[in-house]
């Protein structure tokens, strides 16, 4: 799949850069020949002129020597008033053949473009001053002749060398179609895996629940006439595995919608240290079971701008994990203060701590550094995942300290203001 949609995204850049290309080129060609042609055309009409200011045709056929106004790519041709040829200047310019083209053609008093045996010219006429005209009664006029030439060789040249641009523009831009879509598809494929293992690991940890839920059921099922306290243990299994089913749905569709940004943050003031408050109150009930010691240390009012539920479901992830890994007779301590201008909470504990191999992956979805063991405290792996989202929504940051016997601690910082 993606090997096709880097071959069309190469094409597409290619294909793109073509029409470029050739757009820019013809227009430059356009506006190249446009001023070529102007410029013949202004000498044209300079010499149409100094024609008409004369007042002797043969002043035209016999220029004076050093004459700056003779050019020899200019040619004038003097016809009487029965379109015959008086003479020409320079003399021997053109051949009877090219002259009676000229005769036939040239009658035009703008520029204009004629073509002979592979040669073009742009050609203008003028009339003389009847005071010049040698045949009395009539109207003598004069064919400009200027040569292309130059102008031909100019535009082949130009035309030759922007055709070379855009073949090797092509090149180029194919062998940087390769380079840039190959990148232009690193985060994509990065996110197609992520999203491969994502449903992979979704459809593990929905797997082993529901197996238990089947194998549970069967077992009620082969005895229908037992009791419900007879068949309590397995109906406790059903429920437990239900929810922990119903908790990691719940945290998928989090992640769901985070990814969608469909889950907005509403803004309003928040008192985070009446909620450790609250928290370290609830959280020691379960930590007397297991003779843990939750201690909150003094804390001044600790006022940011976010959401009150995801500020709170926060809290709670790092406190359940700080208690799920802290053994009996272990101690967690909580404390918040303002530094540098940001609520600054930290939450550490004297569990088992975590490996520096994997302090790095553990905002990663579904990563457990000892599976088994997280398995058991019905952990799923996505409690830092939804953790990370919510300090990130608010602009904050966190931080993870900890060493394997350790004990870990959780740094935890946000903006005062909105």
């Amino acid at each position: 799949m993606f090997n096709q949609t880097h071959r069309r995204l190469v094409m597409l850049n290619t294909v793109v850069f073509l029409i470029v290309l050739s757009v820019l080129s013809s227009l430059l060609y356009v506006h190249m020949r446009f001023r070529l042609f102007h410029e013949v055309d202004e000498i044209l009409q300079q010499a149409q002129k100094r024609i008409q200011s004369m007042y002797s045709v043969k002043a035209l056929l016999q220029p004076s020597p050093g004459d700056p106004e003779q050019d020899e790519q200019t040619t004038y041709l003097i016809w009487n008033p029965n379109r015959q040829l008086l003479g020409q200047s320079p003399p021997q310019s053109f051949t009877p053949g090219a002259i009676r083209y000229f005769q036939n053609g040239a009658d035009s008093k703008t520029p204009q473009t004629l073509s002979f045996e592979d040669h073009r010219y742009r050609v203008l006429q003028a009339n003389l001053p009847l005071a010049a005209n040698p045949v009395a009664g009539g109207e003598v006029t004069v064919t400009i002749v200027r040569s292309l030439g130059d102008v031909n060789h100019t535009l082949n040249s130009l035309l030759r060398d922007l055709i070379m641009g855009i073949v090797a523009g092509v090149l180029i831009s194919l062998l940087a179609g390769l380079f840039l879509a190959g990148r232009a598809l690193v985060p994509i494929r990065s996110s197609w895996d992520r999203q491969q293992r994502f449903v992979a690991d979704a459809s593990h940890e929905l797997r082993t629940p529901t197996a238990i839920i089947r194998a549970e059921t069967e077992l009620l099922l082969q005895h229908p006439d037992s009791s419900i306290e007879d068949q309590s243990p397995h109906i406790a299994a059903i429920l437990q595995e239900s929810m922990r089913m119903s908790k990691l749905l719940d945290d998928l569709l989090t992640l769901a919608r985070t990814d969608s940004n469909q889950l907005q943050i509403e803004q309003a003031q928040v008192e985070a240290d009446i909620i450790l408050v609250e928290l370290a109150e609830q959280f020691q009930l379960l930590a007397a079971t297991r003779d843990i010691q939750i201690t909150l240390e003094p804390v001044e009012p600790l006022r940011l701008w976010g959401d009150h539920a995801r500020i709170r479901q926060l809290f709670i992830i790092i406190l359940d994990n700080a208690l799920k890994y802290t053994p009996e007779g272990g101690h967690i301590r909580i404390s918040g203060q303002i530094l540098s201008g940001q609520v600054d909470i930290r939450i550490s504990d004297t569990g088992a701590g975590i490996a520096k191999a994997d302090l790095q992956l553990i905002f990663e979805r579904f990563y457990r550094g000892d599976k088994a063991r997280s398995r058991l405290e019905g952990g799923t792996g996505l409690g830092l995942s939804i953790a990370r989202w919510i300090v990130d929504a608010h602009g904050g940051s966190i931080r993870i300290k900890s060493e394997l016997g350790q004990g870990t601690e959780v740094q935890i910082r946000f903006p005062i203001h909105k």
